[in-house]
């Protein structure tokens, strides 16, 4: 039987083993892409009286450290690395847990288009909110979800949300036809022809039929919109300076102290065409769209009008600022010049034109009838056919001296497959399409703990929840402690070969002291036995 210090030399080479299996592990993953570096924690064990030289020494536990490892630019874009707290989150494939966390970001796209690691677990993250968000705003969900990456463009999307901020110029001269000499009621003749003019107005509206207008628009910017099967078309929007409305004429009263304030007044023209390669030429593409005529149940032919143009007044006040958009009206809140334009005759008077008031947005409502596609089917579901926009006039302004577009943007396009991704700090995916759409799609989740070293590790990486380590704590990268997100690089081991290189040494002259003293206790026992 051996004495004691055998067995204490005994459990110092069993701990000393243990020690550099972790040094050896350390070192076979120092390159190991995620990989945080493990530490053996000795402890003496003790029993019997005070006197007692001790029992040796055991292993209390093999820790890991989580500081942060060597991040490294990889190019790649699928490449991510937090930099500071936190852990990806990982769908669990096997369906053991709720899910696993790692901090490897080699990610890739599997044969679905979803975002995963290596080993096909897909990555959680928080989805764009299609209703919430605008165009300049994303808004995510708060729910953790599989990050789809190829679902997003595979159906078109039609144009309904537009947003002008141009300013015109307030020193523009009022936009007359220059060729031609028009009468008023009493028959005297005018010394203009303002586009004002209700005949004007329906050249405006109407060109097929009344012909067109023979003056040009003092500024006039066009956007490709899309319909509902992601069909193209030249949306151009023609400004024309009608005229400059004074006190004694105007009905503004802005600030409700009973007198009335002088404007300026615009008119707006909004036309839709298509490009025909064989003429090289433009050709109208589409037709107002009555909505309350087809709400009444009428046919198509019906409710969509000869009216290959749209038109609005934008009234500005002597700051430059938009007071409101004015559209011909039907008595009833829709649009309609079936009736003739009301008040719509101009003259030296500069009487207004009474249209109703739509606030600061106003509806666009056109069939696509295009004369090269043949994209309206009459046989079928026209509102399949119709682009219905909402449109924003908030930032427009009238300041003398320039005209300037600092935007004009819709929410339309076409079916796209997707060709490039970019990634955040704040862990937003940004995806690039084909059909030359960028827009956020996702947003990286993170997880952190309260006690790390508590987590279940599962190899490859990844570790699981267990009821020591905490609740994981959830959130968007910069957000409630957690880091950032690198793209394009990789946080590698945070081993350090030199220091494992010396602990190396040191455990194995343990290793070796230990069995020293096993050699000696069996020279002292052989020298008894030699008695």
């Amino acid at each position: 039987m051996g004495v004691a210090y055998d067995l204490n030399a005994l459990s110092g080479i069993n701990a000393a083993s243990n020690g550099l299996g972790v040094i050896s592990n350390n070192l076979a993953n120092s390159q190991t892409v995620g990989f945080k570096s493990s530490r053996a924690e000795f402890a003496d064990m003790f029993s019997g009286s005070q006197n007692s030289p001790g029992n040796g020494v055991r292993v209390e536990a093999v820790t890991q450290d989580f500081n942060q490892g060597t991040i490294t630019g990889t190019g790649r874009e699928l490449d991510m690395a937090v930099d500071g707290e936190g852990f990806f989150i990982l769908e669990d494939k096997t369906g053991k847990y709720d899910a696993v966390y790692t901090r490897n970001g080699s990610f890739k796209l599997d044969k679905d288009g979803f975002l995963t690691d290596q080993t096909d677990n897909k990555v959680q993250g928080y989805l764009l909110n299609a209703e919430l968000s605008t165009e300049t705003t994303p808004v995510f969900d708060t729910t953790l979800s599989s990050i789809d990456l190829d679902d997003v463009n595979k159906n078109p999307r039609a144009t309904d949300e537009m947003n002008f901020d141009i300013n015109l110029d307030g020193q523009q001269a009022n936009n007359v036809d220059p060729n031609a000499i028009d009468t008023n009621a009493s028959g005297s003749a005018l010394d203009e022809d303002s586009v004002g003019l209700e005949a004007n107005l329906y050249k405006l509206i109407d060109p097929e039929n009344n012909g067109a207008y023979d003056g040009f628009p003092d500024f006039s910017t066009n956007k490709i919109i899309h319909d509902t099967l992601g069909g193209e078309h030249r949306l151009t929007a023609n400004f024309y300076k009608r005229d400059v409305i004074p006190e004694g004429v105007s009905t503004v009263d802005q600030d409700a102290d009973g007198n009335t304030e002088k404007y300026t007044s615009w008119i707006v023209q909004y036309t839709m065409q298509d490009y025909n390669e064989d003429t090289a030429t433009w050709v109208t593409s589409g037709h107002r769209f009555d909505q309350a005529a087809f709400a009444g149940g009428a046919l198509p032919a019906v409710a969509v009008t000869p009216e290959a143009g749209q038109i609005f007044e934008l009234r500005f006040d002597t700051n430059g600022d938009l007071i409101d958009v004015r559209q011909p009206d039907d008595g009833a809140g829709n649009y309609s010049t079936a009736v003739g334009l009301v008040g719509g005759t101009d003259d030296d008077t500069d009487a207004e034109l009474p249209w109703v008031s739509l606030g600061k947005q106003a509806g666009l409502d056109f069939m696509v009838d295009s004369p090269l596609t043949g994209a309206f089917d009459p046989l079928g579901d026209p509102l399949d056919a119709t682009v219905s926009i909402a449109m924003n006039f908030d930032d427009m302004t009238q300041f003398s001296g320039t005209y300037s577009i600092r935007g004009v943007t819709q929410n339309g396009y076409k079916v796209g497959d997707l060709v490039g991704l970019t990634t955040g700090l704040d862990g937003v995916i940004q995806a690039r399409y084909s059909n030359g759409r960028s827009i956020p799609v996702a947003q990286i989740a993170l997880a952190n703990f309260t006690d790390k070293n508590a987590m279940e590790k599962l190899g490859g990486q990844t570790y699981a929840e267990t009821f020591s380590s905490g609740t994981r704590q959830l959130g968007a990268p910069q957000s409630v402690g957690l880091g950032t997100i690198n793209a394009g690089s990789l946080e590698y081991s945070n081993v350090d070969v030199a220091g494992e290189l010396v602990n190396m040494i040191q455990t194995q002259r343990t290793y070796q002291a230990s069995a020293q003293v096993i050699s000696t206790s069996q020279t002292l026992t052989q020298t008894i036995l030699n008695l």
